[in-house]
């Protein structure tokens, strides 16, 4: 499959967004993951978070991206996205979750590791990451070398067979469309707005995914 593909499969998105399980998919879809193993599995993401070291200073240096990314599937969070070189092309899987959702999650695991950052105010946070997101997606849509389909990870996990085909599609074709559908494990999705406010996030969040989907650089 490696050799089908001439742009760099980028997943992305927030932290804790779904973005671990959709290089995951991807991987044993028949796209090959760029990771070094650097950070291992924990109780957070039981199947390892498939990152790769050099993507974290994309900013400084980003020379290496065509050459050792290009038919491979890359993770950079949402922030780096401007820094990707303009020498590839790149389709982007950008992955959503309610925010809430993300903030619990994200709270949790930095306090189990006892950072500070856990007591964050959630409205601010929220907000500052809300607007970001926004102002990448705006800036996606302007570049020629990018391609980016909204994923809500929500959606993923309730009907996984429906949403690798639409990866699969995006990506195009020839990737193992069951096996994608069956590493989506339900019971790893722990923080659910639903849970806070009796169903009304669920219904947010199906109205958002609806106006995203569609959402092409």
């Amino acid at each position: 499959m490696q050799g089908d593909r001439e742009f760099v499969t980028i997943v992305s998105g927030v932290p804790r967004s779904g973005t671990s399980l959709a290089m995951q998919m991807l991987q044993v879809g028949g796209i090959p993951a760029l990771t070094d193993g650097a950070r291992g599995p924990d109780d957070h993401n039981p199947q390892g978070y498939f990152e790769y070291e050099p993507v974290k200073r994309l900013a400084e240096d980003s020379r290496w991206v065509p050459a050792l990314a290009r038919g491979k599937a890359l993770k950079a969070i949402y922030r780096l996205l401007w820094h990707l070189p303009a020498t590839a092309a790149y389709r982007v899987l950008f992955m959503e979750r309610d925010p809430r959702e993300v903030f619990a999650s994200q709270r949790d695991m930095l306090a189990a590791r006892g950072d500070d950052a856990a007591s964050q105010p959630e409205a601010r946070l929220v907000a500052a990451i809300s607007s970001q997101v926004r102002a990448v997606k705006e800036w996606m849509a302007k570049q020629a070398n990018f391609r980016a389909l909204c994923v809500p990870y929500a959606e993923v996990v309730r009907e996984p067979l429906p949403w690798a085909r639409e990866i699969a599609r995006f990506l195009g074709g020839g990737l193992q469309i069951e096996a994608m559908a069956a590493v989506v494990d339900a019971r790893l999705y722990r923080h659910r707005a639903d849970r806070r406010d009796g169903g009304r996030a669920t219904s947010e969040r199906s109205e958002t995914s609806k106006s995203d989907k569609g959402f092409h650089a």
